[in-house]
């Protein structure tokens, strides 16, 4: 703080005012106050705007708060300074950076004076009592009422409020001790006994009480004061007297002449008590701590390079049981893990019961054993320069109290190390978060369930084959411990598939934990309801909001489905809260709930709100899928396709939600636009059922319908239906002359040519062809020009002109590359490898699939990579490889059955003649024993075979085909 014009005084001890040589000033109203205040307690430091909008208004601020903040600055600056020119420097309420800061002389603010007198009067204590008292009454007169009076109902000052209000308290308590040391014990029991009533868990405040009544010849009153401590203590925390209020008692029994008056110094020792520690009890686990070794072992590392650790995590994942592994190592390393070596420490604090955050000194001294008065600077001082670690568990209700005195007890005591558990980080300057994971479900987990269960069904340990059962609930329940606890709980008198088939409600099936467990552990929905209680309004109406989102979401879709006010800030506090997780492996980064999260909070969501946020989570899809699909076949359609694969759970759901609630226009539309990804993903069968029940939902004349009847028809030919696929192209083609749909006829006439040229049509399908050129031409649409010319060479081919059919397949690919339409430019190489076997050149289709095949598994195109490795098995057989062609025959047999997409059945023409080409030179058993082999391989496995084909051939300047080099 620095000068200010001379004659100010502010005043905070009761109502704020400011006055000008005795002549209050007028302020304005309790905006103006607040800004005053929130400058004040910054001591001179610059507070942002940011800051201090947020102090002001909190979580109303008008979307004008910086500019009304200006307003409020300029009227304030001419109420302080009335006579400053305007447009002159201000030595008072700057400007600095992007905030701004009140420079005004500790001794014009009366809270400062107190300070000051307090920590006076305490010193004078021990060495002159009735200096002592003078200062300390002169200090407490300073007081008018409650400090900020007027701002006590915000939190503007609260942690402010709190910090003088105990410095107030222990300066009445010195008072009274002062009082003691001069003999007048009379009147010291007057102020002691209005002490206690104000603050019944101060123990100091009962045990001066006590002495007080001694000395006043009142015995029987002191000891009765002492039990009603005790009793207090006990209702109200949970605890036992400290050492010094049980010592006091001992010595008024005895009638111990030390409790006679003493001399000064020997008086302030009695009214600040020997800090003497008492010996810490760790509680014994009743049961084993499963799958938390490395996490046991990296927070006790972070602890040794680290005074403030914090466990962050959902409620349930066992931050208490890792924290109190970690304390109980600590204490092994220091004595025998129950502090008897040296009795200081490891200390452990249970705050999941403290909801006054003003008891949190007195709680935490207690559990230390020392005598404290509720002040963060006592308990600073009891603790001093011990060397311990003091264990705070559970602190998310009380995470404003906990910060600032986390950061109070750090900083004055050097020994002191801090291990605290939460949902959310403390936010403290120094302070280390680690969170805390899930255990593994098909390890960890497993282990957790198995050693539960056998705790309620002894011997009954499941058979290997259970076990898959066993790591699919756990995947169910994401691996929360609780969670899986509970579970095992229940293998008592239900069966592990009766287990797995309630996981649908899990709220339900889950609710019968330990008798003596707290409150929020005894079942799933209140270990989750405990968490979810610690949002904002706010928060709570997002994570609503984001419950809708399966598999996960990224930060652009959730501002679109959750609009304003800014998502950003609420998303970043659950991710605070241990209520959304963040995937740093995803660039933009991508965010999810663990699902037992997003369905409770699917699950307390209004009706209304439900299908509200459904509705706009289905508009999102809808616009998702329309854009997706009309760049799957440019240049940045990997890009599309693989954002599309991460918003899978998510076009589901919505297209779900659509079917469900009978809205064909969006069905059709999500539907149709996502076709092709289908088609390339593998997703055959999903996306005919589901293109089926958009068609019959839609209108008749829908715009749509054209579209999805295409993407059908190409699904039913991956699937070996081409004449089905055929039927749909016809009435799209149909529809499409009847409304003059010139696109939609563009798009469909290359699949009647090529469904044609399937069934042996070749001249039908020359004019089909024919007649797309025109509509091609009209449209403008150059991929769909690349298709139509692919169609022309395989056609040509078919016709017995291959020498044609590579040219037309190469200018195809041209097109394709030119536009970027990558699955055009794979099919054309595709096509020209059965030329080339066509022509016998076996060699040539070999090392085109191969580097096919090494491409398409870089994009990912499940379809298109089985059907090249199919023509890449018949290349092999024909090359004299044949056992290596049975391999990978094998390999795509498998690997498609998993997707429900057979490479011979889409190939009617070709499809046999590889399969023969490879069975032809082997016998039956060795076909057998091969294509087995083959049927255990991987992707990664084939893809790797593929790739060592193209490494080991003999050359490349004879063997340039449609698929230029550089493309693999």
């Amino acid at each position: 703080m620095s000068a200010e014009p001379a004659g100010l005084d502010f005043s905070v001890l009761g109502p704020l005012t400011v006055s000008r040589r005795g002549e209050r000033l007028v302020l304005g109203g309790p905006r103006v106050k607040a800004l005053v205040a929130t400058l004040l307690i910054a001591q001179g430091k610059m507070i942002t705007t940011d800051r201090i909008v947020d102090a002001i208004w909190g979580e109303q601020a008008p979307d004008s708060g910086v500019a009304t903040l200006y307003t409020y600055v300029t009227k304030l600056r001419k109420v302080l300074e009335p006579d400053r020119p305007p447009r002159s420097a201000t030595g008072l309420l700057v400007r600095q950076g992007p905030g701004y800061a009140l420079r005004v002389r500790p001794e014009s603010v009366d809270s400062e004076r107190f300070v000051a007198l307090a920590e006076r009067g305490a010193r004078l204590l021990a060495d002159d009592p009735p200096a002592a008292a003078e200062t300390l009454a002169t200090a407490l007169a300073l007081w008018r009422g409650p400090a900020y009076a007027d701002l006590g109902d915000t939190d503007v000052a609260s942690a402010e409020i709190a910090r003088l209000e105990n410095a107030r308290l222990a300066a009445r308590q010195d008072h009274a001790a002062a009082l003691l040391a001069m003999g007048t014990a009379v009147q010291a029991v007057g102020e002691l006994e209005a002490l206690v009533r104000e603050h019944p868990l101060a123990e100091r405040s009962w045990e001066l009480l006590a002495l007080a009544l001694y000395r006043d010849g009142r015995q029987g009153e002191s000891l009765a004061a002492l039990r009603t401590a005790r009793e207090r203590l006990s209702e109200d925390l949970g605890v036992d007297p400290g050492p010094s209020l049980r010592a006091m008692e001992t010595a008024l029994l005895r009638q111990d002449p030390a409790l006679d008056r003493r001399t000064p110094k020997e008086t302030a020792r009695l009214a600040e008590p020997e800090r003497r520690p008492a010996r810490p009890r760790l509680p014994v686990p009743l049961t084993r701590l499963v799958g938390r070794d490395a996490a046991v072992n990296t927070v006790t590392d972070l602890l040794a390079a680290n005074r403030l650790v914090t466990i962050t995590g959902l409620g349930g994942t066992g931050k208490s049981r890792t924290a109190l592994e970690v304390a109980r190592r600590h204490g092994d390393g220091n004595g025998d893990g129950d502090g008897d070596g040296d009795g200081d420490g490891p200390w452990l604090v249970l705050l999941a019961d403290v909801t006054d955050a003003g008891l949190l000194p007195a709680t935490i001294g207690a559990a230390m054993g020392v005598a404290i008065t509720g002040s963060a600077d006592h308990l600073a001082a009891s603790i001093g320069d011990r060397d311990t670690l003091l264990v705070l568990d559970n602190c998310e209700h009380l995470i404003d109290a906990v910060a600032p005195l986390a950061e109070t007890l750090l900083s004055r005591c050097p020994g002191l190390r801090l291990l605290a558990t939460s949902r959310e980080p403390l936010a403290v300057a120094g302070e280390t978060t680690w969170d805390l994971p899930p255990l593994d479900p098909d390890g960890a987990a497993v282990e957790l369930f198995v050693e539960r269960s056998l705790a309620v069904r002894p011997g009954q340990r499941p058979r290997h084959d259970e076990r898959k059962l066993v790591a699919r609930i756990c995947r169910e329940l994401d691996g929360l411990p609780l969670a899986i606890e509970l579970a095992a709980a229940q293998t008592r008198v239900l069966s592990l598939e009766q287990i797995a088939d309630g996981l649908g409600d899990r709220f339900a099936l889950l609710t019968t934990g330990s008798r003596t467990a707290p409150e929020r552990h005894r079942s799933l929905e209140a270990a989750i309801a405990s968490s979810v209680r610690l949002l904002t309004p706010a928060e709570a109406d997002l994570l609503g909001c984001l419950s809708l989102f399966e598999g996960g979401f990224d930060l652009e879709a959730a501002e679109r489905v959750a609009g304003p006010p800014a998502v950003l800030h609420r998303l970043s506090g659950l991710v605070a809260k241990s209520l959304v997780t963040v995937d740093g492996t995803t660039l933009p980064r991508r965010y999810r709930m663990l699902e037992t999260i997003r369905q409770y909070a699917l699950r307390t969501l209004p009706a209304g709100e439900r299908a509200r946020w459904a509705d706009r989570h289905l508009a999102w899809a809808v616009e998702l899928a329309e854009t997706a699909g009309r760049r799957l076949r440019t240049f940045d359609g990997a890009l599309w396709t693989r954002r599309l694969r991460h918003e899978q759970a998510n076009t589901r759901a919505a297209l779900r939600h659509a079917l469900t609630k009978g809205d064909g226009d969006a069905a059709l539309r999500v539907t149709g636009a996502l076709s092709w990804f289908w088609y390339r993903n593998g997703d055959v069968h999903e996306g005919i059922a589901r293109l089926s029940e958009a068609l019959d939902l839609a209108d008749a004349g829908h715009p749509g319908r054209g579209q999805a009847l295409i993407g059908r028809a190409m699904l039913r030919y991956l699937a070996g239906d081409p004449f089905t696929g055929n039927d749909d192209v016809e009435l799209a083609l149909r529809e499409a002359e009847a409304s003059g749909d010139v696109e939609v006829l563009a798009r469909a006439l290359p699949y009647r040519a090529f469904f044609l040229q399937l069934s042996g049509d070749p001249g039908r399908a020359r004019l089909a062809l024919a007649e797309g050129w025109k509509h091609v031409q009209a449209t403008g649409l150059s991929w769909v020009e690349a298709e139509l010319t692919m169609v022309r060479g395989q056609i040509t081919r078919v016709a017995g002109d291959p020498l044609l059919a590579t040219e037309q397949l190469m200018q195809a690919s041209a097109l394709a590359e030119s536009c970027g339409h990558d699955w055009a430019y794979c099919s054309s190489a595709w096509i020209g490898a059965k030329v080339a076997m066509d022509l016998g050149d076996a060699d040539r289709a070999v090392q085109q699939m191969a580097r096919m095949v090494v491409h398409l598994d870089r994009v990912q195109d499940v379809t298109s990579w089985l059907a090249c490795a199919h023509v890449l098995a018949g290349a092999l057989g024909m090359a004299g490889r044949a056992v290596d062609g049975a391999v990978l025959l094998g390999a795509v047999s498998a690997i498609g059955s998993r997707v429900g997409y057979s490479p011979e059945l889409m190939d009617p023409l070709d499809g046999p003649r590889n399969v023969a080409a490879v069975r032809s030179t082997l016998s039956p058993e060795a076909y057998d024993e091969a294509t087995a082999m083959g049927a255990s391989l991987t992707n990664d496995d084939v893809t790797a075979m593929a790739r060592r084909l193209v490494a080991t051939a003999p050359g490349d300047g004879a063997r340039r085909t449609a698929l230029r080099h550089e493309r693999s």
